[in-house]
């Protein structure tokens, strides 16, 4: 009866390890296809784009930045700033934003309170 016990407890405590190891496996996976996404160059893929879905990314970027802008209606490139490429992007004919692209995709954003 004891030997019978002791080679339950040992095939369970087998199984556990099983499926410990698949788990950690789905995480080494995941952070695979974490690492993938991050390889991501926005800056590459804004720069690509056609100018009316550039002013789209421009749009979006200044208004969940909490600004007033109903169209980006032109946009011009600067010098890049701190490596990053930058854009002047006028918003509704008369306020402009320095938008900045990181990397990662973040839009860095100077605007002028007395634009207006």
């Amino acid at each position: 009866m004891r030997k019978t016990g002791f080679v339950m407890l040992a095939a369970m405590l087998a199984g556990a390890c099983q499926n410990d190891a698949q788990p950690a496996a789905n995480a080494a996976e995941n952070t695979a296809i974490e690492n993938e996404a991050d390889a991501t160059n926005y800056q590459a893929e804004v720069i690509g784009l056609p100018l009316n879905a550039r002013q789209g990314v421009f749009l979006r970027a200044v208004r969940d930045a909490g600004l007033t802008c109903q169209q980006v209606t032109e946009s011009e490139k600067l010098e890049d700033r701190e490596g990053n490429p930058t854009w002047r992007a006028i918003c509704d004919g008369d306020s402009p934003h320095i938008i900045s692209i990181t990397r990662d995709g973040t839009a860095k954003i100077l605007s002028r309170s007395d634009a207006r």
